[in-house]
């Protein structure tokens, strides 16, 4: 501490012995507050009241910490909060005892830290923020409901024609008499056809990507119609941007628009299909990444050219990034969000999708019941009683797609995400253990496995990642590594990432199989490197336009000598049926590690035949959630290995993921 600066109070120096889980930021970040707002104004408070702040702020940055944008006060009001106890159940931790909610407020509101005050720290609507973030959900809010009050004025009966020629088996129009089940795939389309800003939200498999591309189709169907009324001889179009957070999630949006475009050919006009995107880039990529700095190219005050975003995985995107991309779009752009809200959250602050995406959906307006109806050609009565809800809570701009292809309810996969998703701890507990053992061949989609990795591990590790440098293309290589990961919760300890990889690779790399290629290290990437070795880049490099959670493969290949030289090979997506792939010299790849396997944050976005998930056996792992269990469940296409303890399956499906924020919008 500056010898100018004042004492803190009494008993801030004792915070960090009474506070369980506190790190060195969060006494900082109060001691900074302190100093810059509560000391000029200290004569007015008691020094109990002192402490109060105090603990408040450490309590704040401790929530940011935890990916809350906010500390509501009724999370810590009337209660102690900081309370540890150790494994023999011993207090640790005393914690800090905060006062009820009406004298907790009273005291922010005498410190005048409000919204328009010029102050680190903003207290508004009985929570407290960190200006930044505070700033964030306001300007995101601003920014959505600006374009929810816009709805595009669109010739209903062309709209109804054109949703028609995209949904070509619908049935006739559903009466009350004879209900048919909804198609919610078209209701989704529809529902986002004449509107600024639209979320479609669904779990794996209920075809998101396959209804959004036939949204694309609409509305380039539509601007066709539109340039031709107007402008006959117009060769303008939309122009449509496609992102997702990470290089692999980029890859694979552009793989299934691809593929459902090639799906739609012969029933949808062929010039629509020539005019979507295939292409979809990173988040960072499309804002204009600057090295060295926080900032990107384009912003407020130079916006993107583009008429409509298209951004997937949203779950995985914060609230900070999202603010940008909103920032940097012109007014009239429209904004499409696609994601599962149950995902994970983003590693960094916010809960953007949870929080704009609530579940199950309340329902629609008047008004948009009866433009679905009559674009759709559903009976009203049969689409409102699909909801539950009151018209103050209606969510127009949200659709919820429910009907899994991939888990039609019957198969294991999809039984056990639903139970960890509803928090059900008995039933999915039962469901998953019904099927112990640890054959990795059993016919059903689950397995529940224990004892030690060379007991069930090994046989997969054979199975599938040993033929992979026996393979006679790197293209065949790909397919092999494709088809099965192992997915842990943690990167450190022993069932964390780095042991398992460690575990795998002396696995494969017996003495007679070791096939080492020296001189090929850089120095970011100290480790042994040999043919076969899938690789999974951990930081961005854009020259080599290689992103953190980008996967290759080391493989040997005959240089213009022909000479065998090691390289990394990286998939490239294409239009073309012919797959394509791109090649760099060890040496200059940004630092990467194995890949045999990875953590289930890593892993969304992507998609396995086979998973394995290893959860840590100490059951108070702060990391264990049913949103994760979830996530690295929904991974896994046709077959589930799961390795647990009993105590940490129970625990992570009880915890749900609580991300406090104040991002609300209008109806």
């Amino acid at each position: 501490m500056n010898s100018n600066e004042s004492p803190l109070p009494a008993n801030f120096p004792l915070a960090q012995q009474a506070l369980a889980d506190i790190a060195a930021i969060d006494y900082f970040f109060a001691k900074e507050v302190y100093h810059a707002i509560i000391l000029p104004r200290q004569a007015e408070f008691t020094a109990p009241e002192l402490d109060v702040l105090v603990h408040s702020f450490i309590a704040l940055s401790f929530y940011l910490r935890a990916g809350h944008s906010c500390l509501p006060l009724s999370t810590i009001a009337n209660g102690t909060w900081g309370v540890a106890v150790d494994a023999q159940g011993h207090c640790s931790h005393q914690g800090f005892s905060f006062p009820e909610l009406n004298e907790l407020s009273t005291l922010l509101d005498k410190l005048s830290i409000s919204a328009t005050a010029d102050q680190l720290v903003v207290f508004s609507q009985a929570k407290l923020y960190m200006r930044r973030y505070f700033q964030f959900e306001q300007q995101l809010r601003a920014y959505i409901n600006q374009r929810l009050t816009i709805t595009d004025e669109l010739d209903v009966n062309v709209v109804q024609q054109c949703v028609a020629e995209l949904f070509p088996d619908d049935v006739a129009k559903v009466s009350p008499s004879q209900p048919t089940a909804i198609d919610w795939q078209k209701i989704a389309v529809a529902n986002a056809i004449n509107k600024r800003f639209s979320v479609i939200a669904g779990g794996p498999g209920t075809g998101k990507t396959y209804t959004v591309t036939k949204l694309l189709a609409a509305l380039i169907s539509l601007e066709n119609r539109k340039q031709l009324a107007s402008k006959p001889n117009s060769n303008s179009q939309l122009e449509i941007a496609l992102v997702a957070p990470t290089g692999k999630a980029a890859q694979r949006l552009s793989e299934s628009i691809i593929n459902a475009v090639k799906g739609f050919s012969g029933t949808i006009d062929a010039q629509v299909l020539a005019k979507i995107p295939t292409t979809a880039q990173t988040i960072h990529r499309l804002l204009g990444v600057i090295p060295n700095s926080p900032n990107f190219r384009h912003h407020q005050h130079n916006q993107l050219s583009c008429d409509l975003l298209l951004i997937d995985e949203v779950s995985m995107v914060d609230l900070a990034m999202m603010t940008r991309i909103f920032r940097a779009l012109k007014p009239s752009a429209k904004v499409i969000l696609l994601g599962d809200a149950d995902q994970l959250p983003s590693v960094a602050v916010g809960s953007v999708l949870a929080d704009i995406a609530p579940r199950p959906h309340q329902g629609f307006s008047a008004s948009n019941y009866a433009y679905l109806s009559q674009v759709c050609n559903v009976d009203e009565h049969s689409l409102t009683s699909a909801f539950s809800h009151t018209e103050a809570a209606a969510t127009d701009y949200l659709s919820l797609l429910i009907k899994s292809r991939r888990f039609d309810g019957e198969g294991g996969i999809g039984k056990l995400a639903n139970c960890v998703i509803n928090g059900d701890v008995s039933a999915s507990w039962q469901l998953l253990t019904a099927n112990s053992g640890t054959s990795h061949l059993s016919q059903s989609q689950l397995s529940y496995v224990e004892g030690e990795l060379a007991s069930w591990l090994l046989p997969l590790v054979k199975q599938y990642y040993l033929g992979i440098s026996g393979c006679e293309t790197v293209e065949q290589a790909f397919t092999l590594l494709s088809k099965f990961r192992v997915l842990c919760a943690t990167r450190q300890g022993k069932y964390g990432v780095d042991a398992i990889n460690e575990w795998i690779t002396q696995a494969i790399l017996s003495p007679s199989a070791r096939q080492l290629s020296a001189g090929q290290l850089s120095a970011g990437n100290q480790c042994e490197l040999y043919h076969g070795m899938p690789i999974m880049i951990s930081e961005n490099n854009y020259l080599l336009n290689l992103f953190n959670g980008d996967i290759g493969i080391l493989w040997k290949s005959k240089n213009h000598d022909n000479n065998s030289q090691l390289l990394a090979y990286f998939e490239q997506t294409s239009s073309e049926e012919a797959q394509t792939f791109k090649s760099i010299l060890p040496s200059r790849l940004p630092k990467f590690t194995p890949v045999y396997a990875m953590t289930i944050h890593k892993t969304q976005g992507s998609e396995f035949e086979h998973v394995a998930m290893v959860l840590p056996k100490n059951s108070n792992n702060q990391l264990l959630s049913r949103e994760l269990l979830y996530t690295g469940i929904t991974r896994a296409k046709c077959l589930l290995t799961i390795a647990s303890s009993q105590s940490s399956w129970q625990q992570g499906v009880a915890k749900a993921v609580v991300r406090h924020s104040g991002l609300q919008l209008d109806s």
